[in-house]
Order: structure tokens, then sequence, then C-alpha cells
């Protein structure tokens, strides 16, 4: 055999020029010395793939064993064979879009699902490169097809593995926020979309987490920081934002960071409930337990223990605490002559009246039935309890009109005051009483202080 490859079929030389070297020439170590020919064939046996030169009539002019393999015969029977005697017209139709780009010159890479010499179907990536003359003209083309089953069927294990954690994610009551080492925004899932406010994601992606929820939390500011530096692998952080639309939105925050190899974080993940309707309901449970139903004021409970932090903080900071003990006049006339649903009128009205007669930050309940109490323990002057005594005396003593007729009810007050009274939850409440009761022997509408202990 001839160490010179000269193969014309369809004007493709692989003749090398006079003064250039033979590859054996070139490489010396491949010994014992080969033709070129044998180099090739050597080569393209071992290339893992299938190769052919095809020419301009679309017929192979060259090929490799595992070509002929594929098509279950010998190398001689497929040289000088067209592409249609191979494949078939069927296949042909379907790849001949292909050949001809390559025959413009234009290099082709696809990939399709083809059934091999076992039956068996199987992913190939198809190359077809053009083959130019001496004058650079197209004149045939390379075709390689390479087995890339494996990848593929990963690839799309991978894809619907991913689909279905997306599905999930999109279908999951939880916000999902996936972001990167530095907290910028990668991915999130409709329901983060919906929680959050956000009209659209792409626009957000590589944003700032942070700067996207305005910074407004510490509490999940410093969890992420423990994630990102390695603190942590993962945390819980509970959180308070206002959305765009105004609304207050409460989250539960379930984060957790991913490390590389060398334990360096790469990313971080969010699981945000909205813990919004819980925290509402919650917030309306401890104003039921501390507030009167009727009125909205303060009941016994809850005023007994502002009571209670108010003298506790006179015992260690000075000041005063006065109790103004309320009970209407004449409210039981109006509750049997006008009905139950008057009554109830009438005390959310005397409610109201009550915390416009009182200063800001004065404290008003109602005791139950027809009994109110007022606490001040703000800067209470001696005169105080009398000047805001006598506005609710004067308030309460006005009509109310209550389905369009004019009921009247007055109110008596009984003051007791710390000092000089002991700083005593239950005696200043009997001190009180007993002077409103004081009060209303003096002839109703009247006021009358606790008189202050004997001196021993």
């Amino acid at each position: 055999m001839s160490d010179r490859v000269d193969d014309n079929c369809f004007g493709i030389s692989f003749r090398m020029t006079p003064d250039e070297p033979s590859l054996s020439e070139r490489f010396p170590l491949l010994k014992p010395p080969r033709s070129d020919a044998e180099l090739l064939a050597l080569i393209t046996r071992g290339a893992g793939a299938t190769l052919a030169l095809v020419g301009l009539d679309l017929r192979v002019a060259y090929a490799n064993e595992e070509y002929a393999r594929w098509f279950g015969t010998r190398l001689e029977h497929v040289v000088g064979r067209s592409l249609q005697e191979l494949y078939g017209e069927h296949d042909c139709a379907r790849f001949m879009p292909f050949v001809n780009r390559v025959l413009q010159g234009e290099r082709v890479q696809y990939q399709r699902l083809l059934c091999n010499p076992d039956g068996v179907e199987e992913w190939r990536t198809i190359c077809l490169t053009p083959a130019r003359g001496p004058q650079g003209d197209v004149e045939g083309f390379i075709t390689t097809a390479l087995d890339v089953h494996e990848l593929q069927v990963t690839m799309k294990a991978l894809r619907e593995a991913n689909q279905r954690l997306s599905s999930h994610m999109d279908n999951s009551p939880l916000a999902v926020i996936e972001m990167d080492h530095e907290l910028r925004l990668l991915h999130c899932s409709q329901r983060a979309v919906q929680l959050m406010g956000w009209e659209q994601v792409s626009p957000l992606v590589g944003c700032s987490l942070p700067q996207l929820l305005g910074a407004s939390d510490e509490r999940l500011g410093l969890a992420l920081r423990r994630l990102q530096v390695g603190e942590e692998s993962q945390n819980r952080a509970e959180t308070c934002f206002v959305r765009r639309d105004g609304a207050e939105i409460h989250g539960e925050w379930f984060n957790s960071a991913l490390t590389d190899a060398t334990g360096r974080v790469t990313s971080i993940m969010a699981l945000v409930q909205d813990v919004s309707a819980k925290i509402q309901i919650a917030r309306q449970q401890q104003y039921l337990a501390n507030h009167d139903s009727l009125t909205g004021l303060y009941n016994r409970a809850a005023f007994q223990g502002q009571l209670e932090l108010s003298l506790a903080r006179v015992r260690e900071q000075g000041g005063a605490v006065a109790l103004l003990f309320i009970d209407l006049d004449g409210f039981k006339l109006v509750n049997d002559q006008e009905g139950h649903r008057a009554g109830d009128e009438v005390l959310r009205i005397v409610a109201q009246r009550l915390g416009r007669a009182v200063r800001e930050g004065d404290t008003v309940a109602r005791l139950g039935g027809d009994e109110f109490l007022v606490m001040l323990d703000n800067d209470v002057s001696p005169e105080d309890p009398h000047l805001i005594g006598r506005r609710i005396i004067e308030a309460l003593h006005q009509p109310m009109v209550v389905d369009g007729r004019n009921l009247h009810i007055g109110a008596s007050i009984g003051v007791a005051m710390h000092p000089p009274l002991e700083g005593d939850i239950d005696v200043l409440m009997s001190r009180a009483d007993q002077a409103m009761y004081a009060a209303k022997r003096n002839g109703k509408g009247c006021l009358c202080y606790a008189p202050p202990p004997l001196c021993d």
C-alpha cells in the first residue's frame, strides 16, 4: 500500500504538497512507520463515532468501520452507495434540509433519536462539516455521529426533575425565594410574587432581596447574614413589612444555605409562610380578652393590669395615680322604659363621651353594667381629678339621641388617689367605690374624694 492517499471520486484530494512531510515522517514515534491511509483508518476507527465523507452526488466516498457497523454491513458495502440507498427515502427526507445547508457552506449540528443496529433507540449528535477543495469550493461534506444517549437521558431526567420541582414550588402554599450568596434574587415562585406584591419577576432578577423588601425587618437581615458567613446552615425569622398596596404582611421565614465542596455558600433558599391571618386572629383574640365587647373600652382585668403597672411605676419613680369610679344616674330607668337595645346604645355613647372628656394617655374602662373607671397616671396634679371629673359629669348630663328620642342620664363619681392612699389595687378600687356612693347620697351628679387615711 502506498503511503499517499489520492481519492478523487468527487474531486476532494487528500494528497499533501510535495514539500510537506508525511504523517509517519512528522510523528516518528508511530512505529513501525505507517502509511497515511493506515493512519487515517486507525484514527477514524478509534474515534468513538461514525464518520463518513459524502460527495456532491450524495454518495459515500469514505467511511470508518463504525459507520458500516451502524448499517449492519461491511465497509466495502457502504463506500460508493448513495444516502438514499443507505437510509431510505423516508429518513433522507428528514435530514436533507440539513444536508442542503451544509452544501451551502454552513456547519450544521443537531440531535436525532435513532434506532441502533441492535434495534434500540438512542440519541446521537450529528455534525455536518463542509469538505472544501483546493480552491475553497464545497465539494461534499463530512458527517460524524456521536452517541449522546446517556447524556440525553440524564438531561431529560434533570429537566423533568426541574419541572417537577418548579411545579411543587408554584403549587406550594409557601412562598419560595432563591438567592445567590450576595442575596440577589435568582428565582421565586408565583406565590412569592403574590405575597410580596411584585408585578413581575424578570425585572427583579439580580436585585438585592433586602432592598426589594425595603430592609423592613432587621431580624431577617441578621438571619440571612448568618447564613452568608457560614455561622448557620439553616435558621428561622419572623418579619413584618408593608406591601406596596398598603397591606401589612407578617411572614415566617425558613432559610437554608447551599454550599459547594469547599464549604463556600453558593445560594440561599427561603420558604416563607404568610402568617398575617394568624397574627390578625391573635390580635383580635387579645383585643377581645382585654376589651369590653359592647363599648370597646378596657374590661376589668385589662384595667387592673394597667393600674398595677402604673402603681409600680409611681412606687419606683414617684408621681401620683388617681382613680375615678363612675356610676351612671338614671340608667336603669332608661333601660326599663326604652329597652335593652336603647340601653346598649346609651352605654356606647357614654364610652365615646368619656374618651373625649379625658386627656390623651388616660385610661378608660367599663367595669360592668353601668359602672366605668378612669385612671389618671401622667403628670397628675391635685386639681386634675376634679377638673376631669366635672368634664365627665357635664358631658354625660347632655341629652343622648337614640332612635330619634332624647334620653337623659347623669353620673356620680368617686375619686381615690395614691398618694395619700395606699398604692394597692384593692384598696384604691374599694375607696373609690365608697366615694362614688357618697356622691350619690349627696344628690347625684356629684364628685366626692375618698378621705385620706387617719394619722396614728
